[in-house]
């Protein structure tokens, strides 16, 4: 089950990513953000993708080869949502609709939580 769980936000994370990485003017026209920072969402996209979903896939695979790398992605999610709420709470955001930047918190904080969950409480599925 928390495998298939992985493997699940895996693939939500590259989906989320793509956005980010190849049609970040459609998320910038979503919550009706300047256009001044594509740059910064073209490199979370990436980020995402790379860590998350490449990351969260070989985790998958083969757990017991990458507990390192699921403790480096959980950290790094850890820290990616510190400051998206650090940043929404001290209004760093350009959009006037700050519903889908909750929202995207929202999912960010699930999936640090969760990661965490596992980390602590499935530690026998990434002993050798």
């Amino acid at each position: 089950m928390i495998k298939k769980t992985i493997l699940l936000i895996s693939v939500f994370s590259l989906l989320y990513g793509i956005i980010f990485l190849f049609t970040p003017y459609y998320f910038a026209d979503l919550t009706k953000a300047e256009p001044t920072n594509i740059a910064w969402l073209r490199n979370i996209g990436a980020s995402i993708c790379g860590l998350l979903f490449f990351g969260l896939l070989l985790v998958y695979k083969n757990p017991k080869q990458n507990y390192d790398l699921f403790i480096i992605i959980t950290i790094t999610s850890m820290l990616q949502t510190l400051s998206l709420i650090f940043s929404r709470y001290f209004n760093e955001f350009s959009a006037k609709k700050p519903l889908i930047i909750d929202l995207t918190i929202y999912s960010a904080v699930f999936v640090s939580l969760y990661l965490v969950y596992i980390l602590l409480n499935y530690k026998s599925i990434f002993i050798k």
